[in-house]
């Protein structure tokens, strides 16, 4: 169901609600006043009557019959009956053929228990009184039909019938067209998106108003756009990056073998080709690696985080394979302020992926320091866990700090070192993975410290 046809059906539902149960208390209080008065009348009809007849000497039944002949017009059908104490009847304007209500001992004898009490008979409503006078006592019923009261509820009835399908009518029509003028700015919205392309990711939406829920709307699919184009242009940055580092050891594997098949050569000059075809192809096989690290890593895979890791063990490994790797790197750890309590030294995560990203830090430390030589240093406390890695380099430019994460950013003093900008990248997305973040610390006069902080629930 479209939102247009539903938001129809719930205010027409709504509407139809309010009037239903408006009318039918209109209806309800109708009835009950019509009712009453009804009711009263008869009281007022029968006191009357009894009193006339009982007070007045000149009055006998036929002066009073005739009397009630003539205001026939005031109450229909009206048939009343006065009793005495030994319920024998007194008067009664009704004959055997007009006769319209049951007289019993029964209703006698409740209404000189009760004094006054009232009913329906079919379609008659019966009222019945006892009067005591100082010499006589009687009893009265008088019964009558409310023509004039049900004629006009049945009016009013129709009228509300009438009234309310009218109603919910137009207020459908009505809501059916307030509902498209309410949706339309959704609708214009929809259609600007739709014309969106991947060619036209730099289009943003109007937004006219930006307090209402529409402007509020259009804001955020503007933020998700700028989200996207961004993710489109660093998707092209990568891929024309990879390319690159893909065709730099290509074409010097293909240029060493073409070079090769040019002339008959010694053995000697074969296994030199090789060799360097080999190196080239290990930097390959290196540089694949760490892309599909790259790409295996992100944010939202927190089911790789299934071990609780020692950090402390975690930087031995790390120092003695990257020593063992390269015998002339100076890696110095740290750990002269370790706590007293050996759980703040753990954390939850993956021990590869972490080795992955100390190693990397480690390497670039040494490899940018003039003496290889890199400083590690661990404080735990109970909130967090806070590593440091600073080496005695030329030190980062500001202007460079906020983009060495993205990946193959390479800075101008960074040159004449062999790499691919791909560590911090990777390096940045592991701790971020872990519950931490990567800051950069200006060393003076010179070198870097990165600091990793890790923190703890």
């Amino acid at each position: 169901m479209q939102i247009r046809t539903r938001l129809t059906f719930q205010f027409l539902l709504l509407v139809s609600g309010i009037l239903a149960v408006t009318f039918f208390a209109i209806y309800f209080f109708t009835y009950y006043n019509v009712t009453e008065d009804f009711y009263d009348r008869l009281r007022s009809k029968a006191r009357s009557t009894t009193e006339l007849l009982s007070t007045v000497p000149q009055v006998n039944t036929d002066v009073l019959r005739a009397f009630e002949g003539s205001n026939r017009d005031l109450i229909y059908n009206e048939n009343i009956f006065i009793f005495d104490e030994q319920n024998r009847l007194i008067y009664t304007n009704t004959t055997a053929k007009t006769k319209s209500i049951h007289v019993s001992n029964y209703w006698l004898d409740q209404i000189r228990k009760s004094g006054q009490i009232r009913y329906t008979d079919g379609d008659y409503k019966v009222v019945g009184l006892y009067y005591k006078y100082p010499f006589t006592r009687a009893v009265v019923m008088l019964g009558a039909q409310d023509l004039y009261g049900q004629a006009n509820l049945a009016n009013l009835k129709t009228l509300l019938t009438v009234i309310f399908f009218i109603v919910v009518i137009i207020v459908g029509l009505a809501g059916w067209v307030f509902a498209k003028r309410a949706l339309r700015p959704i609708s214009k919205v929809m259609n600007a998106v739709e014309g969106i392309l991947p060619q036209k990711l730099d289009t943003r939406l109007d937004i006219p108003n930006q307090k209402d829920e529409i402007g509020r709307l259009s804001t955020t699919f503007n933020k998700l756009l700028d989200r996207i184009e961004t993710a489109f242009k660093m998707q092209k940055i990568f891929v024309a990056n990879v390319s690159h580092e893909l065709k730099n050891p290509l074409t010097k594997i293909r240029s060493q073998l073409e070079v090769s098949m040019l002339k008959e050569r010694s053995p000697e000059d074969y296994k030199v080709t090789i060799q360097s075809v080999l190196e080239d192809i290990q930097e390959l096989a290196q540089l694949s690696n760490t892309l599909l690290e790259l790409a295996k890593v992100s944010e939202d895979q927190r089911d790789l985080l299934t071990e609780i890791v020692r950090i402390d063990d975690l930087l031995w490994d790390c120092r003695q394979s990257l020593s063992q790797a390269n015998a002339a790197y100076n890696i110095q750890v740290d750990l002269e302020e370790l706590p007293e309590d050996d759980t703040w030294l753990e954390i939850a995560g993956n021990s590869t992926l972490l080795k992955t990203a100390f190693l990397n830090l480690m390497d670039n430390a040494c490899k940018f320091s003039e003496n290889q030589t890199v400083k590690v240093t661990l404080r735990a406390s109970a909130k967090k866990l806070v590593l440091q890695f600073a080496d005695s380099g030329k030190g980062i430019p500001a202007q460079d700090q906020s983009l060495i994460f993205q990946p193959f950013y390479r800075g101008d003093n960074t040159a004449n070192v062999k790499g691919y900008g791909i560590g911090l990248s990777l390096v940045e997305r592991i701790v971020k993975l872990h519950n931490g973040n990567v800051s950069i610390q200006t060393n003076q006069p010179k070198g870097t410290t990165f600091i990793l902080n890790f923190l703890r629930f």
